[in-house]
């Protein structure tokens, strides 16, 4: 089977890669990620993936446009965790399409791997995706692979990012009390 990995970021690629080789799979890679914000934050992880990719050579597909602007239009809520479907679906459409696109059999993407994703949400978009691109998801839960994957990550001094990339969620890391419920609406928790 030849698939399309649709990649988040280095730290989550490391060890989910193996397995995928392990199981006879031929895999490229897809960059694609609208959602990282700031654009130092977005230029890191795409780095970070070259770096990567130097050492354990596969083809990647890059899309290094900073989408911020395509990414706010995409996502219609701003509350997780129906932001984060709409930004699961966004990026998982863009891989099917790519996929399809390039004669790929199938599609999938390391957020899988990640412990800190919604999984059952990523699995959902996943399947939806799947249905209205005519392209099978590959979903396998690999989150226990996530320490692993972190280790090997360190190991090549690639780098860690400290949140899911997405401006609301940097805001909510530095500002725990700051909690967005609908656009243009903020509520501050005392």
């Amino acid at each position: 089977m030849k698939l399309l990995l649709h990649i988040c970021c280095s730290p989550c690629l490391c060890a989910p890669l193996e397995e995928l080789k392990k199981d006879g799979i031929e895999i490229e890679g897809f960059f694609y990620n609208p959602n990282i914000h700031p654009l130092l934050e977005f230029r890191r992880r795409l780095k970070s993936v070259k770096v990567y990719q130097e050492s354990s050579p596969m083809r990647v597909h890059y899309c290094e446009d900073y989408g911020l602007n395509e990414f706010l239009n995409a996502v219609e809520h701003y509350d997780a965790p129906q932001r984060c479907g709409d930004c699961y679906h966004m990026r998982l459409t863009a891989t099917a399409r790519h996929a399809r696109a390039n004669g790929f059999d199938a599609f999938s993407t390391a957020l899988l791997f990640s412990a800190r994703q919604k999984h059952e949400l990523l699995k959902k978009a996943g399947d939806e995706v799947s249905r209205r691109e005519g392209l099978p998801f590959y979903y396998v839960d690999y989150r226990h692979l996530y320490p692993k994957s972190h280790e090997i990550a360190k190991k090549r001094c690639l780098y860690l990012q400290s949140y899911c990339g997405c401006i609301f969620s940097e805001s909510e890391r530095y500002s725990p009390t700051t909690k967005y419920l609908y656009k243009g609406e903020l509520n501050v928790s005392a």
